[in-house]
């Protein structure tokens, strides 16, 4: 078994909700965030609240979909707050986040099956969205 634990963030996205359900079912460590319902602005306060009840053992690899991608430079804030250490970021059909002198802090893959050309050029790893059924923390 893989040390620490795999942190998915909730989606919207209807097409991304049954990979967000395979990686459930896997059997790795994972922490199912699920934050309360309110306005988008404090979407990554409340993803980063859950994720602190939940106090999931690390490091941590926080998996991000679709537009919640976004969030994940806040989401990854709180973590270092927190003194919880992330091994990776994974991205999953992503809404590119922003890029800044705190994030990234770790390694990012991306899986999608669209130009991520922005991804490219940030030196992210990028894997075709099928091969997410073989990836366990730490691959490349």
């Amino acid at each position: 078994m893989i040390a620490g634990t795999v942190v998915l963030l909730p989606t919207a996205d209807d097409r991304l909700v049954g990979i967000r359900g395979m990686l459930l079912d896997s059997p790795l460590s994972t922490c199912n965030v699920i934050s309360t319902d309110g306005p988008r602005a404090t979407e990554a306060a409340r993803i980063c609240a859950a994720i602190t009840a939940a106090a999931p053992d690390p490091p941590l690899t926080i998996v991000a979909f679709g537009s919640t991608s976004t969030l994940v430079p806040a989401v990854a804030l709180a973590q270092r707050s927190a003194h919880r250490r992330v091994r990776e970021y994974v991205l999953i059909e992503p809404d590119l986040p922003p890029v800044s002198d705190g994030w990234p802090d770790a390694h990012v893959l991306v899986f999608s099956d669209g130009e991520q050309n922005q991804a490219r050029l940030r030196g992210w790893t990028i894997l075709p969205l099928d091969s997410i059924a073989d990836w366990a923390p730490g691959d490349e």
